[in-house]
């Protein structure tokens, strides 16, 4: 998930609100007296700019060799477990198709993105080959390659020999109610003395598939890599947003977490920390020992867990043309090559749903079953924020899953989960208020302390005297002082949104109108509505600047801009900005009635030796 441009977006909300009357500070009202004055401040962005340089291209990602005629039958071989279905192809012993049909948890059945209430559609991870794609630059998952041409055009050409099954006709389909269940793949081929087993056992009740490889090249135990991708994920996903990724690579090697995006591989760009990429376009190495390595998008991913660790992960990408609604759309495919030890070639691949409690679970088995400690939940990506977002996401989503028990409804979950949390953060909000109208009562006598001592000689008597009264009504009326408990409650707006973006118990829960959570408004009423929500809020709340204008502009740019930034933004995350701005109005409310009493200005002239101290504004 890139989820950087909605924390920046907030960060830089919070910044304007902070450091509006600093940067564009505008001439106050004029009192009856005439020792107020203004001025005017502003600031020029820099301009960068990037040149890029072509660079080579590898080779291609699967072996164009022909390879001896083929006297095993072609088969194609059905799995059905009650979480998910897998078709198998002989030609290379490939997984053609992998369907999610469950949610392990909660049994709730899941289906396609492109899905409607009265059509739904299979959950399918594998694309179908683009039409612009030769079929030689379209590998499947399981495919096995070792980079010598011969070899690989045997390994992704010939048919493999098929056991495991109850027939042996060209098509047949294996249930597995409980258990598991091992299809076995074998191919002899005398012209290159290759000889492949491929095992591959099914599990009925988890989303893990083990993978045993044994490879033989003129009698030597030869090393492999095996193939995950391309582009796996929901494929009925109309277009890709930015709440909607595309499918991107991610491994963990050497305990470090890496995000390849297809996009980047392909184009090999030259960032501003970083250069150009010695392999060339469509190809990069990952340095390290894998830990584990695949292919996923949003909600969905594919990962291959060697049993033992070795280096040589390629992430490799092919560009086609995609129609969307008569326009050609460049897009990439993107898929994962893990390497596989000569003797050990032992496998588990992961291939289900992107939810926290499944991978948690998923990995404690599978640290059990290699042997050595394995945290899946780095599939997930939480942002740059990790180190906050993450530990609060998990009591968060614990928190919404026992309201929608209790009422059976995961948008009433996150009303009642916002109304709590905007009710603990009250009294922040108090103070905040109180702080912000100190602070816009006291701006007119600053700004005049300001032009004051401004032009006065450091041996004037009376500068001594004006700094101790301008240091008095900023230790007061500090507009920052009203702005950082606020800033106290971005973690867990943070948190909320990783946990609605990447939780699959929001995927396709519906509420009122809206059909999905986890997806858009289909009709937007409620980004508008929260922007016209928030113009309201912002017209109530107290701002350090006294001036209309500058409230005005503040209390209707600022909405616009978060209606930009959130517009196609999961409906979850829009419910519960929606509802934090009416609990907000109706707080704000109570607080200005309260705090009213408090709006007198303070009286300004020139500050007297031995004058009274201004009252401190309690919390």
């Amino acid at each position: 998930m890139r989820q950087e441009r909605f924390i920046i977006a907030l960060v830089i909300s919070a910044a304007i609100l902070m450091g509006w009357t600093y940067l564009f500070p505008v001439k106050p009202p004029p009192p009856p007296n005439a020792n107020t004055a203004g001025s005017q401040q502003s600031a020029a962005s820099p301009q960068a700019s990037s040149t890029t340089q072509p660079a080579a291209t590898p080779t291609p990602a699967v072996a164009t060799g022909t390879p001896a005629p083929d006297n095993v039958p072609h088969r194609v071989i059905h799995v059905e477990t009650p979480l998910y279905k897998v078709t198998l192809d002989s030609q290379g012993a490939v997984a053609s198709s992998w369907i999610i049909q469950k949610n392990r948890n909660t049994g709730k059945e899941l289906f396609s993105a492109a899905s409607t209430k009265d059509k739904r559609q299979p959950l399918e991870l594998i694309p179908s080959i683009p039409p612009d794609i030769k079929p030689e630059q379209f590998v499947r998952p399981l495919l096995l390659l070792t980079g010598d041409q011969n070899v690989d055009s045997v390994l992704t050409q010939k048919n493999f020999k098929v056991t495991g099954t109850d027939n042996e006709d060209s098509e047949s389909t294996v249930l597995i109610q409980s258990g598991s269940r091992q299809i076995q793949f074998a191919l002899h081929d005398d012209a290159n003395a290759l000889d492949a087993l491929k095992t591959v056992t099914f599990f009925a009740d988890r989303y893990v598939v083990e993978v045993n490889v044994e490879l033989k090249h003129s009698g030597q135990a030869t090393a492999s890599k095996l193939a995950i991708g391309p582009n796996i994920g929901d494929q009925g996903v109309p277009h890709y947003t930015f709440y909607a990724v595309a499918p991107e690579g991610v491994a963990s090697t050497d305990g470090q977490i890496h995000r390849v995006y297809a996009v980047a591989v392909h184009k090999n760009e030259a960032g501003w920390f970083s250069d150009k990429r010695p392999e060339g376009q469509d190809l990069e190495n990952v340095s390290g020992t894998v830990d584990w390595a695949g292919v996923g998008d949003t909600y969905f991913a594919m990962v291959a867990l060697p049993y033992e660790r070795t280096s040589g992960l390629e992430f490799r990408t092919v560009p086609y043309q995609h129609d969307v609604a008569g326009k050609k759309e460049e897009r990439y495919l993107i898929s994962a090559f893990v390497p596989l030890a000569a003797n050990a070639a032992k496998t588990v691949l992961y291939a289900g749903p992107k939810d926290h409690q499944l991978l948690q679970t998923e990995s404690g088995q599978i640290s059990q079953q290699i042997s050595r400690t394995i945290d899946l939940d780095g599939v997930v990506n939480y942002g740059r924020l990790s180190k906050i977002t993450k530990p609060l996401s998990a009591p968060i989503l614990w928190s919404i899953k026992k309201l929608q028990a209790l009422t059976g409804s995961y948008g009433v979950g996150i009303i009642l989960f916002t109304i709590l949390i905007y009710s603990l953060f009250f009294p922040l909000k108090w103070q905040s208020s109180r702080k912000m109208k100190k602070a816009q009562k006291y701006a007119p006598r600053m700004k005049e302390l300001q032009e004051k001592i401004k032009g006065m000689k450091q041996n004037d008597p009376r500068l001594k005297e004006l700094q101790v009264e301008q240091l008095r009504l900023m230790k007061e009326a500090n507009p920052l002082g009203g702005c950082l408990p606020l800033l106290v409650q971005m973690p867990f707006l943070f948190a909320l949104y990783t946990a609605i973006t990447v939780s699959i118990d929001f995927r396709q829960a519906s509420f009122l109108w809206m059909p999905d959570l986890s997806g858009g408004d289909p009709y937007h009423f409620l980004e508008i509505m929260m922007a016209g929500s928030m113009i309201v809020l912002q017209l109530i709340t107290p701002a350090p600047s006294a001036d209309p204008l500058q409230r005005k502009m503040m209390a209707i740019g600022m909405p616009l801009f978060m209606l930009y930034i959130l517009w196609g933004a999961p409906a979850g995350l829009l419910v519960y900005w929606l509802v934090g701005n009416i609990v907000g109005f109706s707080q704000q409310f109570i607080i200005n009635r309260l705090t009213k009493d408090e709006d007198e200005p303070p009286a300004t002239g020139k500050a007297k030796p031995g004058s009274k101290k201004l009252k401190p504004a309690s919390a």
